[in-house]
């Protein structure tokens, strides 16, 4: 008996080995929370299981070149963006190497369910079993933190073909998902002197004559919002109703998936719509959402705004080189794999070349977001990413808010230097430290829940805070100055905001902290260069 099961043992392991001339891929595919994981025994073979295959771009060293000299304005190739097919023509994965992905699935037992338009991903679905056979690994069921979590014990392999050019088996190894950036929301109830759409126009002198006409913000996170929530607010502060196009796209392969559905949930879209809606009024709104709060599905959702594809795709592709990209949803960077890093860098490089403007929340949980140690929120960590951390702001008067009184650095804004992401060619001047790694945030604007703003939600207003409160009016800037500029599309604005310094441009926050950093004059770890000042 005891020969037997070991023999079964020694044929189970055999399964999971990789074969001769297997190579890991580029970048290591299982979370480094993982170690610390307990094991609960192996997965049900018959068990379902999906993974998502990214792909590598080719020619990642023209690319940079490209992507600095088309944000720098001294170049002559200055927002002379890419278009899409471009794009795909110079840089995505070839033909061959997505079919020889696809077939290497198919011929595991998988099925592909997935395939982008830009071809950085291809998404499989099948069993426990077949999974284990393609990729040469294990799959446990594991504790992780106070979750249960089904990954690999080893990190998945390839055929050495195929791994040259595959930057990671996505879905084997994570130990997180996407949370939102929302702080401390409660009802009205007797709150003063809280701030809505007026008071922060007066605050920090927002009057213009542009109103983002012709433009469009995408939201990008989960859940649907409530129409009836923002025709109630859009009354309250007078503002139009949404234009035409502003519409609701879910990612996920069914329109009924869990993040695709109005609930609880839905509070973070109803602040980011509204907010966004009240700085830029005219520009169309529309909310990508994301089946879960996966990273497989969260990066699916952001190559679909990108590169389209998916449900709806004739409508949600059109038009999307140029577009201003809002997301109050992220994850403590130093948990997610690197070829989960990697993977969105691809995406968000893609949506930079095309022209597109990425704004993302910088965290809410200080100088140290993964709880020990200073570190960073994903995806504001990433150098494709205008990362908005928060204030503390007080009116000159009170009780009217007439005008900026002044503000301090919100003591849970995130910020501080990435362990992964290399530092772009322009964050440097205007006091940012010396260096060779990405710093947070870039901009501030209010996001203390104390006052806090008034937004919208299930019928009921509420009051609340949070980085989330900054990013989607950082987005509607942005679309404001696009539409000045002529609404060619702005790319990274990184080079213009960080040269803007000092100019009147920004208020520069040198007040307060948020743990291991101090708001000081400058460019800092709590503000970035400040909040706006229009």
């Amino acid at each position: 008996m005891i020969r037997r099961v070991a023999v079964v043992v020694l044929a189970t392991l055999a399964t999971a080995m990789p074969c001769a001339g297997a190579a890991r891929p580029r970048a290591r595919s299982l979370s480094p929370r993982l170690s610390m994981a307990r094991d609960l025994g192996p997965a049900p073979s018959d068990a379902p299981a999906t993974v998502l295959v990214s792909l590598a771009l080719r020619d990642k060293a023209s690319l940079a070149r490209f992507l600095e000299e088309v944000q720098d304005p001294a170049s002559p190739r200055y927002r002379r963006f890419l278009t899409p097919s471009r794009f795909v023509a110079r840089h995505a994965p070839t033909l061959r190497q997505e079919h020889a992905v696809v077939a290497y699935l198919e011929a595991h037992g998988l099925h592909v369910a997935y395939r982008a338009p830009n071809r950085l991903l291809v998404g499989a679905e099948g069993t426990v079993a077949a999974t284990q056979e393609a990729f040469g690994v294990r799959l446990h069921d594991l504790v992780v933190g106070d979750e249960v979590r089904r990954a690999a014990l080893e990190e998945p392999t390839l055929p050495a073909e195929l791994a040259d050019y595959v930057v990671g088996v996505l879905g084997v190894g994570d130990a997180t998902d996407m949370k939102p950036h929302l702080t401390a929301s409660a009802p009205l109830g007797d709150a003063c002197c809280a701030f809505g759409p007026p008071e922060l126009k007066r605050f920090y002198d927002a009057a213009t004559s542009f109103d983002g006409r012709g433009q469009t913000i995408a939201v990008v996170g989960l859940y649907a919002w409530n129409p009836a929530d923002l025709a109630v607010f859009d009354r309250r502060f007078g503002l139009p109703p949404l234009p035409a196009g502003s519409i609701q796209v879910c990612t996920g392969s069914s329109s009924r998936a869990p993040g695709c559905l109005y609930s609880a949930g839905s509070t973070e879209i109803s602040l980011d719509v509204q907010y966004a809606h009240a700085t830029a009024p005219r520009a169309r709104i529309i909310n990508y959402m994301a089946a879960s709060a996966s990273l497989a599905d969260f990066a699916v959702l952001y190559n679909t705004v990108v590169a389209g594809g998916g449900r709806r795709a004739a409508r949600s592709a059109r038009g999307s080189a140029g577009w201003v990209v809002t997301t109050s949803w992220g994850t403590c960077e130093d948990t997610v794999p690197p070829a989960w890093l990697r993977t969105y860098d691809n995406i968000l490089a893609n949506a930079t070349a095309i022209g597109q403007s990425w704004v993302a929340a910088s965290g809410d949980y200080g100088s140290r977001d993964c709880g020990d140690r200073p570190s960073v929120d994903f995806p504001a960590s990433s150098p494709h990413v205008v990362a908005v951390g928060g204030t503390s702001a007080v009116c000159d008067d009170p009780a009217t808010c007439a005008g900026y009184g002044y503000e301090t650095g919100w003591s849970q804004s995130g910020g501080g230097s990435s362990r992964f992401f290399a530092r772009p060619a322009f964050q440097r001047g205007c006091g940012v430290p010396a260096g060779t790694r990405r710093l947070v945030p870039d901009v501030a604007l209010i996001a203390d829940p104390l006052p806090g703003i008034f937004y919208r939600h299930g019928g009921a207003w509420f009051v609340g805070g949070g980085t989330s409160a900054a990013a989607p009016q950082w987005a509607g800037f942005l679309a404001l100055l696009n539409q000045r500029d002529g609404g060619r599309g702005l790319g990274h604005p990184g080079p213009r905001l960080y040269a803007a310094c000092g100019s009147g441009v920004y208020h520069d926050i040198v007040g307060g902290g948020n743990g291991d950093y101090d708001a000081t004059p400058g460019w800092d770890a709590v503000t970035g260069l400040g909040s706006v000042s229009v």
